[in-house]
This record gives structure tokens, sequence and C-alpha cells, in this order.
């Protein structure tokens, strides 16, 4: 005789969906503060917050139903796009600026040695001057890793033209050579 075990199921049923959506769950959504104002200008409700503090505002919610046709709409995927375009753009300036500013302090740094005799300054120590450039620049190469090929070079040519400016200075009576610097290799 053969038995059958009956299992049943015993997992509880998962809950609807929320009616109503806070604003935290609609920029989960990819929405943004602006497009939360312009698209759904007023809120369908409100409710107090869960976590009571000072000067605490209301929740606002918005209508499931009423999200999700927007999202649908032409005017919403035109302010998303709009939305990645300018964060794509603050990521790039942020990383722009910090690019800058590492570059500015590597060039103040840069103090050549110039540790020859003037009088027997001839043409030839400049040559040995972008020696000391190119070591200096490899002690800072491992703070460049995230820079571009483009601002590795600009870091190493601003580093060249203060060498030349503080080797006219220190030796006026020898002109830099006419020679460009190597280009860093890819």
């Amino acid at each position: 005789m053969q038995r059958f075990l009956m299992v049943l199921n015993q997992t509880p049923p998962s809950a609807p969906p929320p009616k109503y959506l806070t604003t935290h769950q609609l920029k989960e959504r990819g929405w943004t503060a602006t497009m939360i104002a312009a698209l759904l200008p007023v809120p369908d409700a409100a409710r107090t917050a869960y976590v009571w503090l000072p000067g605490n505002a209301l929740v606002k919610l918005y209508l499931r139903v009423r999200v999700e046709e927007v999202e649908l709409g032409e005017d919403f995927l035109l302010a998303q796009e709009k939305a990645t375009k300018a964060k794509a753009r603050r990521g790039s300036a942020a990383r722009t600026a910090q690019h800058q500013a590492l570059l500015k302090r590597c060039v103040q740094h840069f103090r050549p040695p110039y540790t020859w005799p003037e009088r027997w300054c001839q043409r030839s120590d400049w040559q040995l001057s972008l020696v000391d450039v190119r070591v200096f620049y490899d002690r800072w190469e491992p703070k460049f890793t995230d820079l571009s090929q483009a601002a590795r070079q600009r870091v190493l040519d601003a580093l060249h033209e203060k060498n030349r400016r503080l080797f006219s200075k220190r030796f006026p009576g020898v002109a830099p050579g006419p020679q460009r610097p190597k280009k860093l290799g890819k």
C-alpha cells in the first residue's frame, strides 16, 4: 500500500503593494526632487513620520496608481534623461576639480635642487634638470592612477614649465634647451 504525504503550502500570501508611495520610495524608483515638484506637485495624502524629531514635517504620500501613470508618460522620461545628464555633469565637474587640486599641489611641492655650481652651469645642465622633473613625477605618479592620460600629461607639462622658469631665474646666463621633454608613454 502506498502512502502519499500531502504537504500544504504554509507560506503566507504576499502583502498587496501599498496604496501610497512616500517621497523616499519615489526617489528609490528614480525620481528627483525637481521631478516630483514638476510632475506630482500636490501630494494625495500626508501622515506623521514614524520617528518624531523636533521640526518634523508630515510625510507626503502619493497614490501608486497616479505615480505609475505619470511614469508611463513622455514628460517623465524626458525629465529622467535630463536628471541623468545633470548627474553625469556634476560627477565629471567634481573629478575635474579634484584633478586640478592634485595638479596644483604637485606643482607647488616641486622644488628642483640644482646642486651644481653656477659657474659650471652649461646648457647640458638643463637636461640634468629634466631628469629631476622626471624623478619627482615618478614619486607622485601613484597618486595619478585615476587620472586620464591627457591629465597626467598636463601634470608633467606643468612641472616642466615650472622647471623652465626656475632654471631661467637661477641661471640667467644659460638659456634652457629648445627641446621639448618626452611625452608620457601610454
